[in-house]
């Protein structure tokens, strides 16, 4: 009698698991869903290239977000920018654009330039998230390239504030939604302005 018993609270507890494994997985296919349709809205046509992107990197904020779509829109707004959810690798200047050929001579030859969503810069960098995530992005760079690491490097950096030591939380929280200054949890102000307009509206159509 007690193996009966054991045996049918075995089968209601993994039924109740597969259940919750599958509300789990809706409800990411619809967040997945409705951040295209709202990237879309705020941004055009997405490609397929683009949609798998936009998937990945609600994905990743599942699993290393908080839940707070005013996180998840200004996260989207600096793939948009930096990316256009295509994890595409750094372009190198031109001697004629000075400030950003001196600035990248730092670090070209070193092969750390900016790849994925984020352009994931500098060696420490890549040495940081290859601790985290256990991919050898420091002799595979280009690993950072591939759209799932592509993602999951966006959003833990900016959920941690592993970039720069600000995390997106000094600025969007309970008490403020400061899309400008936000822009220094991954390089300082520059284009502030431009992705703090792209974050409202993706937030403005997530609410």
């Amino acid at each position: 009698m007690k193996n009966n018993t054991t045996l049918k609270w075995m089968g209601g507890a993994i039924l109740l698991f597969l259940l919750l494994l599958l509300v789990i997985k809706i409800r990411l296919k619809l967040a997945q869903e409705k951040a295209i349709q709202t990237c879309e809205n705020a941004f055009g046509y997405m490609d397929a290239t683009q949609q798998d992107s936009i998937r990945k990197i609600v994905t990743a904020f599942h699993r290393y977000g908080d839940g707070d779509k005013n996180k998840l829109a200004y996260i989207l707004a600096t793939a948009w920018h930096e990316s256009h959810f295509r994890p595409v690798q750094e372009r190198r200047a031109t001697p004629s654009q000075t400030e950003l050929y001196n600035r990248q001579n730092q670090y070209w030859s070193s092969g750390y330039f900016g790849r994925g969503f984020v352009q994931l810069t500098w060696k420490e960098n890549y040495q940081k998230m290859a601790r985290v995530f256990r991919v050898d992005f420091v002799n595979q760079p280009d690993l950072a390239l591939q759209p799932t690491y592509a993602a999951r490097i966006l959003v833990y950096g900016m959920m941690q504030g592993s970039f720069t030591g600000l995390a997106l939380k000094d600025f969007i929280n309970a008490k403020r939604q400061d899309f400008y200054k936000a822009r220094q949890v991954v390089n300082r102000l520059d284009r502030a302005g431009k992705i703090a307009e792209y974050g409202k509206l993706v937030v403005n159509d997530f609410v």
